[in-house]
C-alpha cells in the first residue's frame, strides 16, 4: 500500500495520464486540473521532486514547472495506484453491476488498502482485464500502458476525419470533473466500444457527431436493426471531443 499523501497521489496520477495522452506536462495544466494557484502547484511539485518522484528539466528557462517528468520511482507509484483504482472500477462494474459513474466514485473507497495479493486475485477473477470501464489501460507487469494509445493508433475525436467511422477507445481522465463528464457522455451513449462519425464541423467550433451505441459491453455490437433504431446525431464542443479517444472502426 502506498504511503504518499492524497494530494501527491492525485498529482502522480494526473502527470502519468498526461504522459499517456501525449499532453505537455506543465504547472499551468496542473493548476487548471486541480483549480488551485500556480504557487500552490509549485509547492507540491517541489515536495515531489524532493521525494524523488519527479524531475523538472524545464526549470531554468523562465517557466517554472515546464517539462515535468516522472522518475522511475514516480512512475512505479503512479502505476501501482492506477492499477488499484482501475481494477476496483472493473470489479464494481463487472461483478457488482454498477454503472461507469458509480464505479468511478466508489472505486476511490475500495482501492484504499488493496494489497498485491488482492490485486492478483482480482486480475484472475476478472479475466485479466486490459482496461477500466472508461477504456483507460490497467497498468500491469506485462502491459506498456505508456504506449497504449499509440498501439491503438488512437486520435482525439476532434482530429478524426469527417465521414470516417471511428470506434471509441477511451475517455480522458485528465479533466476537472470526471463524474460530470461521464454522466454527460453516458447520456449520449459515447462510451468505449461505441461508433462515432464526425459529420461536420460547425462555425462555432462544435462538431456534429453520429453515434452508434455499443451493445451491453464494450466488445458487443448491436444488431443492424438495433443500431438503426438507436443511432443519433449529437452536437459536442471541440473541447469535449478532445477528451474522447477513438480509432478507425475498419481494420
Amino acid at each position: 500500500m502506498s504511503t504518499v499523501s492524497n494530494v501527491t497521489r492525485e498529482y502522480l496520477e494526473t502527470i502519468y495520464n498526461l504522459a499517456v495522452e501525449g499532453d505537455p506536462i506543465v504547472g499551468a495544466r496542473l493548476a487548471e486540473k486541480f483549480r488551485v494557484s500556480a504557487p500552490n502547484v509549485a509547492q507540491v511539485l517541489r515536495r515531489m521532486q524532493s521525494d524523488g518522484l519527479i524531475d523538472m528539466p524545464g526549470r531554468g528557462r523562465g517557466r517554472a514547472g515546464e517539462g515535468i517528468v516522472l522518475t522511475d520511482k514516480g512512475r512505479e507509484e503512479a502505476e501501482a495506484m492506477l492499477r488499484q483504482h482501475r481494477l476496483a472500477e472493473r470489479f464494481l462494474a463487472d461483478v457488482l453491476g454498477m454503472n461507469w459513474v458509480q464505479a468511478h466514485e466508489e472505486a476511490h473507497h475500495l482501492e484504499l488498502g488493496m494489497s498485491p495479493a488482492i490485486e492478483e486475485r482480482l486480475f484472475t477473477l476478472l479475466g485479466n482485464p486490459l482496461t477500466c470501464p472508461h477504456g483507460n489501460p490497467i497498468p500491469s507487469r506485462t502491459e506498456d500502458t505508456y504506449s497504449y494509445l499509440r498501439q491503438q493508433h488512437a486520435v482525439r475525436l476532434n482530429s478524426a476525419n469527417e465521414d470516417e467511422e471511428m470506434k471509441v477507445v477511451l475517455i480522458s481522465e485528465v479533466v476537472e470533473d470526471e463524474t460530470a463528464l461521464l454522466n454527460y457522455l453516458g447520456q449520449m451513449d459515447i462510451m468505449p466500444g461505441a461508433l462515432a462519425t464526425v459529420e461536420a464541423h460547425n462555425g462555432d467550433g462544435s462538431l456534429q457527431v453520429r453515434v452508434v451505441p455499443r451493445g451491453t459491453s464494450p466488445g458487443q455490437a448491436l444488431t443492424p436493426e438495433e443500431a438503426a433504431a438507436k443511432t443519433r446525431t449529437v452536437t459536442i464542443t471541440n473541447d469535449l471531443a478532445a477528451k474522447i479517444w477513438v480509432k478507425r472502426a475498419a481494420g
